[in-house]
């Protein structure tokens, strides 16, 4: 399926960094911690629609501390994984990309250099590695995201508010690691973006630190989303608009938005109480192993499309039933979205759907970034997600509503 409006879902999105588990874990996750937001006492100016006006207020989850015990510790040895049988090629692109000869000439060296099955390992020193320039870093790890071994790499941690210093302010970390991460980011397309984890679990202070570093790269931007009903000449339309959907849906939210709008307590009123019973149950929280069928966890496509089921669909956890769902159920509409509009972030070239999120108000979606159980539901701005999935002209986002609700 290739056409602009026949997204084909690949069979295992690709993931985020700490995609895997140890293999006997057989508990599922606890409550996800609230990490302090940079600022917690800053809001977003909200901007008024036909959603009414929505307050945004960022802040932070991070994984349960019994599934990170749990984990290994990230290998502190830098390795750089290439096809074997391009290896010469790979390094003089590298070469073209501004990596320094140091680095070169070092991992030339055979003790420097292993061959995995069919695939090379390079060994750079971590100290040219921690000096590369930004642009430099850039563009050799744009060469290196070709080959998916390259977790961190393919799935860096994206800073969406572009600083650093304020990304972790108040996690706990060592000063000197926060220069270090903000020295060491570069840019990917739009997005401020980090990949060296390893090299800095190379420098932490004993295993406490080590676990330390490991929960703050699992921390996830999110947000709370305030709905204000006090523009009493607009109550209709803000009802219309949180109104839309199925018919059970119509009758969760309606009957709550009439009586608040009755009531002194109308400002500020928590939008997950509008959500359906399903992404209500599963806001801010990280999936469950119980969850795993056949030994797929759900993703981002299983997300938006039971977005309104009451009961979730396991099959949408299979790539090419998920595709074939959307486009028996669903029809292409453009913007401006709709409330429980289905935003699919379609590849440029062969027609993948490599993301799907789904449309809540004021340009803020409903998501699940990556098939792993380190990977929450959260809300986050489109903006932040399209710095994640959308960079250097890859994609562009096709949105798409069901056909049961076309026309209302």
């Amino acid at each position: 399926m290739k056409s602009s409006h026949t997204p084909h879902f690949p069979a295992k999105p690709p993931g985020l960094p700490f995609s895997s588990l140890p293999a006997g874990l057989s508990r599922a996750l606890e409550s996800p911690r609230k990490a302090a937001a940079p600022n917690p006492a800053v809001r977003v100016a909200p901007a008024r629609g036909a959603w009414g006006k929505v307050d945004q207020y960022p802040f932070f989850l991070e994984a349960p501390a019994h599934l990170l015990d749990r984990m290994p510790m990230p290998n502190p040895k830098i390795r750089w994984f290439v096809n074997a049988a391009e290896a010469g090629q790979v390094l003089e692109r590298m070469a073209k990309a501004g990596l320094p000869q140091d680095i070169i000439q070092a991992i030339n060296q055979p003790s420097n250099r292993a061959i995995i099955g069919d695939q090379m390992v390079f060994f750079p020193p971590p100290v040219s590695v921690l000096k590369l320039d930004p642009e430099v870093r850039a563009a050799v790890y744009r060469e290196l995201r070709r080959y998916p071994a390259n977790v961190d790499i393919v799935g860096p941690l994206v800073v969406a508010n572009g600083n650093v210093q304020e990304w972790f302010h108040g996690c706990g970390l060592r000063p000197e690691l926060i220069e270090l991460i903000d020295r060491m980011s570069y840019r990917r397309g739009d997005a401020l973006v980090f990949s060296d984890l390893s090299a800095v679990m190379g420098l932490v202070n004993g295993n406490a630190e080590g676990r330390q570093l490991m929960s703050v790269f699992t921390r996830t931007r999110t947000l709370i989303l305030k709905l204000n009903l006090e523009d009493e000449t607009r109550l209709n339309e803000v009802r219309g608009f949180w109104n839309f959907g199925p018919a059970n849906q119509s009758r969760n939210v309606l009957p709550l938005l009439q009586s608040l709008s009755e009531t002194q307590a109308r400002d500020r009123i928590d939008v997950a109480h509008l959500l359906p019973p399903l992404p209500r149950k599963l806001l801010y929280s990280y999936p469950e192993l119980s969850m795993v069928v056949d030994g797929e966890m759900p993703d981002c496509h299983w997300t938006s499309l039971n977005f309104f089921n009451s009961t979730p669909e396991p099959t949408y956890l299979d790539g090419r039933l998920a595709a074939a769902a959307l486009l028996d159920n669903y029809q292409p509409v453009k913007a401006p979205y709709k409330y429980g509009d289905l935003l699919v972030f379609v590849d440029n070239v062969v027609g993948n759907a490599f993301h799907s999120c789904v449309y809540i108000a004021d340009d803020v979606v409903f998501t699940k970034n990556g098939r792993n159980l380190l990977s929450p539901w959260v809300l986050q701005t489109l903006d932040h997600a399209r710095q994640t999935y959308l960079y250097e002209g890859n994609g562009r986002i096709q949105g798409y509503r069901a056909k049961s609700l076309m026309g209302k």
